[in-house]
Formats: structure tokens, sequence, C-alpha cells
């Protein structure tokens, strides 16, 4: 699983925005409300293309004080859940802040 050249946004059709640390998203294509819990809300917010998967999971494992491997396979199935809903993107390269 190379993560490290993966780059996680939101979908062009995604809007969002924090509410209380929980992320709340409208997806247009779907016309579906979708509410993230505390840890997907914070992925979500990390998740803004300039990041890598790596980098999301390192900052999560900092943050949570969890072991790293395991939060990149679970940061790793929930942005691939996410991709498949079609509320992110991959990008091949770092988006410029």
């Amino acid at each position: 699983m190379d993560t490290s050249h993966n780059f996680p946004r939101p979908h062009p059709q995604t809007a969002g925005r924090l509410i209380d640390g929980e992320a709340v998203l409208i997806l247009a294509e779907a016309s579906e409300i979708k509410v993230l819990n505390g840890v997907g809300s914070r992925i979500y917010e990390l998740a803004d293309g300039t990041r890598s998967i790596d980098e999301i999971a390192e900052c999560l494992a900092r943050e949570y004080e969890a072991p790293y491997e395991q939060v990149l396979r679970d940061t790793h199935e929930f942005l691939q859940g996410l991709v498949a809903g079609s509320v992110m993107v991959f990008e091949r390269s770092r988006a410029v802040p």
C-alpha cells in the first residue's frame, strides 16, 4: 500500500463545513448530507490536497497517541470509502496551499 503519493481532497461536487468538531458534508451528485464523527471530521479537515495519506496518518497518530501503522491502515481505508462514495478524490501531486 503506497500512500505517499496520494493527496486526498474533497470531490469538486462536495461542500463541507466543520460545526462543533463534526464535518457536515453536502454531496451534490447524490443529493445527500453526511455527518462525520470526530476522527472522520479530523481526517476530512486534514485532507485538503496539501498532505499525503502518510502525512495525515502521522498527524493523527501524534494527536491520538496511537500506533502509526494502525492509524495509516485505518486512515487509508476510511479515505478509500470516501472516494468510493464520491466525497473525496485522490490527486497524484500536492495541491498548492
